[in-house]
């Protein structure tokens, strides 16, 4: 088994590249371009231990928020008072949760209205 090494990355994320952040926002579904693309990647290139997930609640209407455990079997921990009332809204959020991880930086772009 390969184990994940976080300081192995190749590919670090410029927290000050709004525009990508602003990309995503706009574009959810992609088509992304080849620097948001690859934010992305290392983004879902995390251990599974503390990475957000979500679990559906009411299908198609309400989301919450979790953490993996990165344990098999063991079920992940829902963050208290986090719902969404959209998958739009949902991978949004989550999106800026992790840009804070891996970059220690606030996504300041405004949300859009994406219902």
């Amino acid at each position: 088994m390969l184990l994940y090494d976080p300081e192995g990355a190749t590919y670090q994320i410029d927290g000050s590249r709004m525009d990508l952040a602003r990309e995503y926002r706009d574009r959810l579904r992609g088509p992304f371009g080849h620097e948001l693309q690859k934010v992305l990647d290392r983004m879902r290139n995390t251990p599974m231990k503390g990475r957000y997930a979500l679990i559906v609640v009411v299908p198609f209407r309400e989301y919450a928020l979790c953490r993996l455990s990165g344990v098999r079997g063991v079920a992940p921990e829902v963050v208290p008072g986090v719902r969404y009332r959209s998958m739009a809204e949902a991978e949004w959020d989550i999106f800026k949760r992790r840009w804070r991880d891996l970059t220690g930086q606030e996504v300041t772009v405004e949300d859009a209205a994406h219902g």
